[in-house]
């Protein structure tokens, strides 16, 4: 697993709403719980730590089947662990974010760097899918 945590992190948008669900959600494993707190570091740098949720939610069939507008997961990782535990629509959308651990990212000693370097490719991703529904 990874600190920022992009296995937690696959996003719902529905014209208002953005939910989020993880495919490897186990809250009794203390690396999952650091690897949270560490997500949960970047976005209090960035000011943003009071909208997130205080524990994941594992990911769900329901949870997919929930009307949405566009379903978004970080990497092709994530969609084939995503396969795993439910049926995903034709229509998702891979971010292809390489994750902490993952091709270029993996000198432990480089953690928070990775961190602000994903949250960067996310905000980027965020802004363009914005100008596009415009």
């Amino acid at each position: 697993m990874i600190a920022i945590n992009l296995r937690q992190l696959t996003l719902f948008i529905n014209i208002d709403k953005i939910f989020s669900s993880g495919t490897n959600v186990n809250w009794s494993d203390l690396k999952e719980r650091e690897y949270f707190e560490n997500t949960l570091a970047v976005l209090d740098r960035h000011g943003i730590k009071p909208f997130a949720k205080l524990n994941p939610e594992q990911l769900s069939q329901e949870r997919i089947d929930d009307s949405h507008d566009i379903i978004i997961l970080m990497n092709q990782r994530v969609i084939d662990e995503a396969k795993e535990i439910v049926e995903l629509p034709p229509s998702i959308l891979n971010w292809e974010i390489t994750d902490i651990g993952e091709g270029h990212r993996v000198d432990d000693n480089s953690r928070e760097s990775y961190e602000e370097e994903i949250y960067q490719e996310i905000i980027q991703k965020v802004d363009n899918l914005v100008k596009v529904s415009r």
